[in-house]
């Protein structure tokens, strides 16, 4: 078998990690390594699959002189490489030279011409070549011993490239791809080619006359206006041409008959690994050389003795560490499943190197303590306080409400949701590896890792503070989210009260109406048949009743949703299986659940969640409130079944009215759309009579709906396919209408495209108040993806900003309740609506507060509208 050589485009395959690999990791000094770690990823997945016996790396070093001379537009419109990335280039060099794989670097030369001389020479010894690379000139270089490895998409999935595969891809030889490219041009690298020649017509010319010279000689064959671009491009032919051609023999030391891999100092390559905390890469690498895996394991924290120190001795250190002001961490050990045996609730505190341990009664008395008089962190803050202030109202609390509203402390995992909430979960062993720099040690003994979590967390709490600090986000997270802790977790105590009987009955009769419906569907269809069955229902509309398909999966033909609209106009099962499909799912989570949910106290305590969504609004759950339909006749009717706490009170809704719009206004300044909300008028009238040039008194209905329907596009970065879908309008319609909108705002334009732009420079969009949503779509190389982050850059200043105000008046809102000996209570918060219990005789002085905090939350140069109403349930309220 002749020796295998694997050369890396280094270039190339950090340009395509650095796009492919959310910005958000960096080494412990800061520097970006988003691009280090996708470019190990598809190294070591290319050397799993391909096993070459020695791997090189070349890297630019500047511009052919001769390429530059020849075409002085040569890559002269590509823009500089951003700062996030150019740093990275010696990290990922650094790791190469741990490795033992040779870097390449020639000056005044480019990586490709390193890879062509390379393959010459492998050549001339007999060696099999494989050049990874994700740039196109290189299949020029392909042979029966050279051949191209190219991502397909993502950073991990390749394919290979020979002779065949390159004449299969593009219809010409290897020999001829340089001709290909000078005919056809590069925009990539600003080529001219000819003009009007592409891929298919270059191709052709090939496969008929062999090369440029040969087209050149044939002219009299061709005609039109390809003959006359031919004509009148020959130099432009031949010069692209020249500029695309890799040279194959430059100077540089190389000795290629001793090179292999792997082969290397396996403690350098783990020392090097270790410093950008790239354990799981690291783990790969040395498993190749069969080292031994103690080296992969990164720096263990190091961590006290864990025999925690318990009885009289454990509460006077408690109390000398509360006097002292001593940041403690805190964990308890709770069963996870309760019995008759379980041991009682336990609470470790980490008070420097002590561990001190309280059971049963003690972990709440010694906890409430610490709440009182203390400081201290956890990892979920919220969680820690239920233990001593359960959201079971049936159950004692030995903590108050103004405890828990007076409690100083740190939120561990809020901390690290404010500097990535594109993370799903936040634990302890990923938290200690990325901001403290080594691992928590795994222990089987969960008394053991609740011990070690206490003892951590004033070490990351010291850490994340200064992370904070350093990415400008302390103020959100001290004047927004922080405060909101104590609020959601009196608000979850409170619970909300439901009909049962209510719910009872809509149980019912909705189980009636699905037995109808279905009873319908099966008549449609001619046959019995499961109707929660995809599979069974496939059969029925596609072959049975042969309506036309959508798309396929690994299952058959979808039946989703989507496809099922689709069909609405095809056949009257569609609108039936749909209507089946919103009651069933409604009574299985709501009617029928919601009775099942009721704690001891005979309400239900929705769980709000401050680090589950990117945008930074609450989530809810068992359960999710947030997806109660707010629209339809059912959401309705669930909506009828939450009723005020006590009799003699009333169910109280606050919401803001088209908040993220007033913001938009706001924040781009466009004077139309403030003067719009500042005149009090119909906005959505208003809107209507610019973009459609009328009279407001002459805007009829089908204006107004549609001008509501642009407002609430543009906040989300809708384009004209979006608009024209939702409204059932041609696409050019849609476009006019934005197109219009535009004009008569055109500073939101500006605003939007100028937001747009800041995100891609820095990776993050950010609300008015510092709450950065980290995009990494922005710089993703498939355009679908990068539309997706392009919208999401758009909406997050408003949707995100909007959160925050609504967190701030709920703050704001339960501090007025307690301080001025209000009797009512704060129970919900949905979308952008605060939902109350109150007394009768506290009807106007509660609307009044509230409204006032709502609307003056914030200071904008349009009014913040609040909408307060009142009624025996939530529907009636709402």
């Amino acid at each position: 078998m002749p020796k295998k050589i694997a050369v890396i485009d280094g270039n190339s395959l950090m340009h395509r990690a650095y796009h492919a690999v959310p910005p958000t990791m960096n080494a412990p000094d800061g520097t970006p390594t988003n691009a280090v770690f996708g470019f190990l990823s598809m190294f070591l997945k290319f050397y799993e699959d391909a096993r070459p016996d020695a791997v090189i790396c070349a890297f630019d070093a500047g511009r052919p002189e001769f390429r530059m001379k020849a075409l002085e537009q040569y890559k002269a419109q590509r823009p500089p490489m951003d700062d996030a990335l150019r740093v990275q280039f010696p990290v990922i060099e650094s790791l190469l030279e741990a490795m033992n794989v040779p870097v390449v670097k020639v000056k005044g030369w480019e990586g490709d011409d390193i890879l062509g001389t390379i393959s010459a020479r492998d050549e001339e010894l007999g060696y099999e070549t494989l050049l990874v690379t994700g740039d196109k000139d290189a299949y020029q270089l392909v042979t029966d011993l050279t051949h191209v490895v190219t991502t397909k998409r993502g950073i991990t999935d390749v394919t290979i490239y020979g002779p065949a595969e390159v004449e299969e891809r593009y219809g010409v030889t290897p020999a001829q791809f340089v001709d290909f490219l000078g005919l056809k041009g590069d925009s990539s690298d600003n080529i001219p080619g000819v003009p009007g020649i592409g891929d298919k017509s270059a191709a052709k010319l090939l496969q008929n006359y062999g090369s440029i010279d040969g087209i050149y000689e044939n002219l009299d064959k061709l005609k039109g206006k390809q003959l006359q671009n031919l004509q009148e491009n020959k130099g432009a032919a031949y010069l692209s041409r020249e500029v695309a051609t890799i040279v194959r023999d430059l100077d540089f030391p190389l000795d290629l008959e001793d090179a292999k891999f792997p082969d290397f100092d396996e403690a350098k390559v783990a020392e090097a690994f270790h410093t950008v905390r790239f354990n799981a890469h690291l783990s790969k690498v040395l498993a190749l050389a069969g080292a031994s895996p103690e080296l992969a394991a990164p720096a263990t924290l190091d961590l006290p003795d864990f025999a925690p120190v318990e009885g009289a001795d454990a509460w006077s250190q408690l109390k000398d560490a509360i006097d002292k002001g001593v940041i403690l961490g805190v964990e308890f050990l709770v069963e996870a499943q309760e019995s008759l045996f379980s041991e009682p609730h336990k609470l470790f505190v980490g008070a420097g190197d002590a561990v001190l341990l309280f059971a049963g009664d003690d972990a709440a008395e010694a906890f409430s303590a610490i709440v009182r008089g203390g400081r201290f962190c956890a990892l979920d803050v919220k969680h820690a306080l239920q233990e001593a202030y359960p959201a079971d109202g049936s159950l004692d609390a030995s903590l108050a409400d103004d405890d828990v509203a007076q409690a100083r402390y740190f939120d561990i995992g809020l901390a690290a949701y404010l500097l990535n909430s594109g993370t799903t979960k936040y634990d302890y062993a990923p938290l200690c590896d990325t901001y403290l720099g080594a691992a928590l040690p795994e222990f089987e003994d969960g008394a053991q890792s609740a011990a070690a979590h206490a003892v951590v967390a004033p070490r990351l709490a010291k850490v994340l503070i200064d992370a904070l600090e350093a990415d400008g986000s302390m103020r959100c997270y001290e004047d927004i989210d922080l405060p909101l802790v104590a609020t959601l977790a009196a608000m979850e105590r409170v619970g909300a009260a439901i009909d049962v009987d209510a719910l009872a009955a809509m149980g019912r009769a909705t189980a009636e109406e699905i037995e109808g419906i279905r009873a319908e569907i099966v008549e449609m269809a001619g046959e019995e048949f499961n109707l929660d069955s995809p599979k069974q229902l496939a059969h029925i509309l596609f072959e049975v009743l042969g309506l036309p398909t959508g798309k396929k999966n690994q299952r058959g033909y979808s039946t989703d949703a989507k496809t099922l609209q689709g069909l609405r106009d095809k056949h009257p099962i569609a609108d039936k299986v749909l209507r089946y499909r919103e009651l069933a799912k409604m009574k299985s989570t709501y009617i029928d659940a919601l009775p099942r949910m009721r704690a001891g106290d005979g309400r239900v305590h929705t769980s709000f969640n401050q680090t589950v969504t990117t945008t930074g609004r609450l989530s809810s759950s068992d359960p999710n409130l947030q997806n109660i339909p707010v629209r339809t006749d059912f959401g309705r009717r669930i909506r009828e079944c939450f009723v005020p706490l006590n009799e003699g009170e009333l169910f109280v809704s606050a919401d803001y009215s088209q908040i993220e719009l007033r913001l938009l206004a706001h924040l781009s300044g466009d004077e139309s759309l403030i003067e719009s909300f500042c005149s009090g008028a119909d906005f959505h009238a208003a809107t209507a009579a610019r973009v459609f040039g009328v009279p407001v008194e002459e805007v009829t209905p089908q204006m107004r709906s549609r001008a509501k329907a642009v407002n609430f596009g543009i906040v989300y970065g809708q384009q004209a396919f979006g608009l024209a879908q939702s409204l059932g309008i041609g696409f050019k319609e849609a476009q006019d209408m934005i197109d219009r909108y535009f004009e008569v705002h055109p500073q939101v334009r500006a605003y939007l495209d100028q937001t747009v732009a800041d995100a891609k420079a820095c990776g993050y969009a950010v609300t008015m108040f510092g709450r950065k949503r980290h995009i990494p779509e922005l710089r993703a190389g498939n355009a679908v993806q990068r539309g997706f982050g392009e919208r999401t850059a758009m909406n997050h200043p408003m949707q995100g900003s909007a959160a925050d105000i609504i967190k701030l008046a709920m703050n704001e809102v339960r501090r007025r309740l307690a301080e001025e000996g209000f009797k009512s209570q704060l129970m919900l918060q949905v979308h952008d609506e605060l939902d109350f219990s109150v007394p009768a005789d506290e009807l106007d002085r509660l609307e009044a507060m509230v409204s006032e905090v709502m609307s003056g939350v914030v200071e904008l140069k349009v009014p913040l509208i609040v909408e307060v109403s009142a009624g025996k349930n939530w529907a009636e309220a709402h």
